[in-house]
């Protein structure tokens, strides 16, 4: 490096030669090779001041290219560190890697989850089964599941909607009668298919309905709840026992069970099939005028359930028009496992790998035809063992087994609090025993009359689901 005198300007090596060959060349123009006088200095200094800036501008012009370069460098360097972050923690973001490895106490990662082992299917497991169980033709087998300790609850369902003597389809009529011309009848074709399920016609129409509640085992077998609940089937010849634990972690294999007796008792004798919980609400006689191609009216209480499309109820296309291949209830899509080791639903990655779940139902209540059952059956036997009920039987078995799901806007997996939506809906869920007893006292009132929507119809709709 060197400096230029009297201007504090430091070059290189070849800055430093170019400007001392202009230095010199604008020094000898100046002197025109003779001494010069007194204004001649003045042009000479003028001369080297506006020398100086051009000097300078082409120094700054040499070294703008390696500043450049370390520019490029540092913008190089820092997308590589971020692009190798980004590929260390994809798996972990993306993959879920590193959540849900903690084990559930009684699902651990070395216990079987072939369901055969459960079900045994070649052999008789019933404890307890109802005489003459489906002998005769019956068009809805509803399931409940409930605990064996839970006496008073299957007693509250046999006093209220589980009394399909009174309240079977003729209650239909006497629910909407105020409704006629604002939903859709029953199909003749449907009547005339089902015949040899159904007794009398018009509003005297009942039809064949059949429910069992399934039980497992507790885990003490005190003699005394072991008389009570021999003495309950006895009676009522309603209960469906078989030889598991029964905890909440085993539904799945309950609702095995379920589908076992009836895919072996029932799948010449009834055509469809209704799986619930003990603290679930079922319109009965909605569920049937929906059955056999009807639709139910839409009301204040209940508009809220349905979709602009769902909602046009006097639509043909919102009858039910199959007889096969049904899979019907409350769909739930896009759900994520649960990571949280203190819920219920809390889903190790052993027992589930993936980073989403199948379509599936709701545990609630969902409707099958009885071919489905049988499907389903077959595939749990081939399906390893998940134990979220609704998850792997609605959604890992029938995936399995190419059923498709379908949505229906009154099996809801809630319970309202407004007492008409017992009247327009055909599922409500986690009722207590008095909200039960208080629903059926209500919807058994056939003098109330329930008002249609009547404000902000279009803007109380749902969106549609992409499910």
């Amino acid at each position: 490096m060197r400096r230029i005198e009297g201007y504090g300007i430091y070059l290189g090596n070849s800055s430093h030669k170019m400007l001392t060959e202009e230095h010199s060349s604008l020094l000898l123009e100046s002197n025109g090779g003779t001494t010069g006088s007194s204004s001649e200095d003045e042009v000479d200094q003028k001369h080297k001041i506006r020398a100086v800036p051009r000097l300078r501008q082409r120094a700054r012009l040499r070294n703008q290219l390696p500043r450049t370069l370390r520019r490029l460098g540092c913008y190089t360097l820092s997308a590589c560190v971020v692009c190798l972050m980004f590929f260390i923690y994809l798996p972990i973001i993306f993959f879920d890697v590193q959540p849900r490895q903690e084990s559930l106490w009684d699902w651990t990662v070395n216990t079987s989850r072939d369901v055969k082992d459960y079900v045994l299917p070649q052999q008789d497991t019933a404890l307890i089964l109802p005489r003459e169980f489906c002998r005769s033709k019956t068009f809805l087998i509803i399931a409940v599941c409930t605990g064996l300790n839970n006496f008073d609850r299957r007693q509250t369902i046999r006093e209220t909607w589980g009394n399909t003597t009174e309240f079977n389809y003729n209650a239909f009529d006497k629910q909407h009668g105020h409704m006629a011309g604002r939903f859709l009848p029953v199909l003749a074709e449907r009547l005339k298919l089902y015949a040899d399920y159904l007794n009398n016609t018009g509003d005297t129409l009942n039809v064949s309905v059949r429910i069992v509640f399934i039980i497992g085992l507790g885990s003490s077998q005190d003699n005394e709840t072991l008389t009570r609940l021999h003495n309950e089937a006895t009676q009522y010849n309603d209960i469906i026992q078989e030889n598991f634990l029964d905890t909440y972690n085993n539904l799945t294999i309950k609702s095995v069970m379920a589908l076992k007796q009836i895919s072996h008792s029932c799948a010449k004798s009834s055509a469809y099939f209704l799986k619930c919980d003990d603290d679930t609400f079922v319109n009965v006689p909605n569920l049937l005028h929906m059955l056999l191609g009807g639709t139910v009216p839409l009301y204040n209480d209940t508009y809220g359930y349905y979709d602009h499309f769902s909602a046009q109820v006097l639509q043909p296309r919102n009858r039910m028009n199959a007889t096969k291949n049904v899979l019907m209830g409350h769909v739930f899509c896009n759900v994520l496992p649960v990571t949280d080791t203190k819920s219920k639903w809390y889903m190790p990655f052993y027992m589930y790998q993936g980073s989403s779940y199948p379509k599936y139902l709701s545990g609630a209540g969902y409707v099958l035809s009885i071919d489905v059952v049988q499907r389903l059956y077959e595939a749990a036997l081939n399906t390893t063992l998940v134990y979220l009920e609704d998850l792997y039987i609605t959604g890992i078995c029938a995936e399995h087994a190419k059923i498709k799901r379908a949505s229906h806007p009154l099996f809801s997996f809630v319970h309202s609090q407004m007492a008409c939506a017992f009247k327009g809906s055909i599922i409500q869920h986690q009722l207590k025993e008095e909200n039960m007893l208080d629903a059926w006292r209500y919807v058994s009132n056939y003098s109330i009359q329930c008002p249609p929507p009547a404000y902000l119809t279009q803007l109380r709709l749902r969106l549609r689901s992409k499910c």
